[in-house]
């Protein structure tokens, strides 16, 4: 118990009448003296209560966000309305009136019925009438905008299209359709979605991923199938072993065609596309439609996705790099002292209380064991997620996270390998380990809050975290595209370098004394914005005892001379020259030559 005195300033009338309501509401004995000045009330107010419970506002942080958590709905953010040129660049993603202003056929609208979907979303209306055109099309919109069938219904049913025109059937071993997956579980999923379309529209596919035996799978090529859903490693082994030929192969779509190319499958990719380029070239070749999808799409991406396929068309959605809207988005920021363990069971338990399914993402291996680990020992039912496990194993956990019968598990703690293309009913992203890029965290977010749902996101973040974190908040408040954050290491060092600065210079001014940087750096004279503040500078005050500040830069020195600079460090001093910097002076700056 403690007497405290409590100090509130008013500026109307009406505030101070809501103040005075709201201290009486303290458990307490209190006493208020109202003061009134020229312009403003001042309530002094004595009251004895705990300490930790006078206001609100002397809650922890991470005491805060757990009431917050605990609260039964999340709030919805209103991002500001788009710009005027955004508004005309989309104009063309509107939503029809339902699929059957898209084109499509009875059996393909028989089968969207079956599925229970009765409006387009902004992805399928653009996409789908494009791809039924026989475009080659890029299509990028956020995670959870139903991409999938925005590919697979028009290439559906040009399949019936194309078979009705020429009166060719299908042969072994020569789809005529083939979808290209990162991993085996996007595969999975793609194939789930084929297959619901398979019994109205009448085709038959297959798939082919890694983690299966290769004769199961030979068996299933040596039937008539017209669409295949593949990992691009295991499809080429089926290649090079006669398994599959390229003779009626029509249509290619790439599903997460970022990953593709960024992420190490870019070779692959092109040896199983150089045949059908080789082919479309001949004079009587028969070309291909290639379908590319993405929620993500950098500008250097784009650039090498124009130079792979040129004259590709682009289509981006409005929502493409914003943060899904029915997503609320907390920052929880940690001081050093907070354990990040206990902080992220303050944040999950409250969840699992309520019933939810909660992802945490980690962004190594080992850090993901170690939560896995750690939530075991504190008796939480949770899987883990990540490559070192194998793949039968990974989709054995992620069914029992998927599975709403008493045996699932309501946490899954992962890598960024959950994190593109996978389908799942999540109400809560923890983000454990802070993404290293908006891009992750784009993908990380976009796994709760799919098709319209609504859904949370938390981020741990510790004090390296800080900058990229104000960005993201800074960007998501006003409504803008997080893509102009993408690669961005350089804008980020140069933050970060203007922050030390400041701090560096507000602390010389509380210390009274004038600092000044030196104009050289490893020998080389550095002018403007390039000069360098390497070695030691000594910081003298007027009519005072100098001091050291050691001072840092961020610049990289180069290994050739500069032009316009013609001077070089050696190891001893110049003959007649001093070690001192010129222009030094009593409570200026004297440097020296290092």
């Amino acid at each position: 118990m403690a007497c405290r005195l409590l100090k509130v300033r008013v500026t109307s009338m009406a505030a101070l009448l809501s103040r005075q309501a709201s201290l009486a509401c303290l458990n307490s004995p209190t006493k208020c003296l109202v003061l009134k000045t020229s312009r403003q009330w001042t309530i002094r107010c004595m009251a004895t209560v705990e300490s930790s419970s006078v206001s609100s506002t002397g809650l922890s942080p991470l005491e805060r966000l757990r009431q917050r958590q605990m609260r039964d709905a999340a709030k919805v953010t209103r991002l500001n309305p788009p710009k005027a040129e955004e508004k005309e660049r989309k104009a063309d993603a509107l939503k029809p009136v339902s699929f059957g202003d898209l084109g499509l056929s009875d059996e393909v609208m028989e089968a969207v019925k079956e599925l229970g979907l009765t409006e387009p979303t902004e992805v399928q209306a653009v996409g789908i009438p494009a791809v039924l055109a026989g475009e080659n099309v890029a299509m990028a919109s956020h995670t959870g905008s139903g991409k999938t069938l925005a590919y697979m219904l028009p290439i559906v049913q040009a399949l019936r299209r194309d078979e009705a025109a020429s009166g060719k059937f299908t042969r072994a071993r020569r789809p005529r359709a083939v979808v290209l997956c990162p991993t085996r579980e996007l595969a999975e999923q793609v194939f789930q979605v084929a297959k619901s379309l398979c019994h109205h529209a009448r085709f038959r596919a297959a798939m082919v991923g890694g983690g299966s035996r290769m004769k199961t799978q030979e068996d299933s090529l040596n039937k008539a199938i017209d669409l295949i859903v593949a990992t691009p490693g295991r499809l080429l082994m089926h290649i090079e072993q006669g398994n599959m030929a390229y003779g009626d192969l029509k249509y290619v779509v790439l599903d997460e065609a970022d990953t593709m190319f960024d992420k190490g499958f870019g070779v692959e990719v092109r040896k199983f596309l150089n045949p059908l380029r080789n082919r479309s070239r001949q004079p009587e070749g028969e070309p291909f439609q290639t379908v590319l999808v993405t929620a993500t799409v950098t500008k250097a991406v784009q650039s090498l996705l124009d130079e792979e396929f040129p004259g590709i068309r682009h289509i981006h959605t409005s929502t493409l790099h914003k943060k899904v809207t029915n997503a609320r988005h907390d920052f929880l920021r940690l001081t050093g002292t907070e354990n990040k363990l206990e902080s992220l069971i303050q944040v999950l338990e409250p969840n699992l209380a309520k019933g939810r399914r909660v992802m945490v993402f980690c962004n190594t291996l080992g850090s993901c064991r170690a939560v896995d680990h750690f939530l075991s020992e504190r008796g939480t039912n949770s899987v883990n997620y990540h490559g070192a496990i194998p793949a039968d194993e990974r989709i054995e956990n992620l069914q029992k996270f998927k599975d709403a019968d008493e045996d699932s598990v309501p946490a899954l703690v992962c890598t960024d390998l959950a994190a593109r293309g996978l389908d799942l009913v999540c109400d809560h992203v923890i983000n454990f380990d802070f993404p290293l890029n908006p891009i992750d965290y784009l993908h990380r977010t976009g796994r709760t809050a799919r098709m319209g749902a609504k859904g949370m996101v938390t981020s741990l973040v510790t004090k390296r975290d800080q900058t990229l974190a104000g960005q993201l908040e800074e960007a998501m408040r006003k409504g803008e595209s997080l893509e102009a954050l993408t690669n961005s290491r350089e804008k980020l060092a140069s933050i970060k370098k203007k922050e030390v600065d400041e701090k560096r210079k507000a602390k010389a001014q509380k210390l009274g004394i004038s600092l000044k940087y030196s104009n050289t750096q490893g020998g080389r004279s550095k002018t403007g914005s390039q000069r360098g503040t390497r070695g030691a500078a000594r910081v003298s005050d007027s009519g005072a005892a100098s001091s050291t500040l050691k001072t840092s830069s961020s610049s990289r020195t180069g290994s050739g001379p500069r032009s316009g600079s013609s001077s070089r460090t050696t190891s001893s001093p110049r003959p007649g020259s001093s070690s001192r910097t010129r222009g030094s002076s009593s409570g200026g700056v004297a440097m020296k030559r290092r």
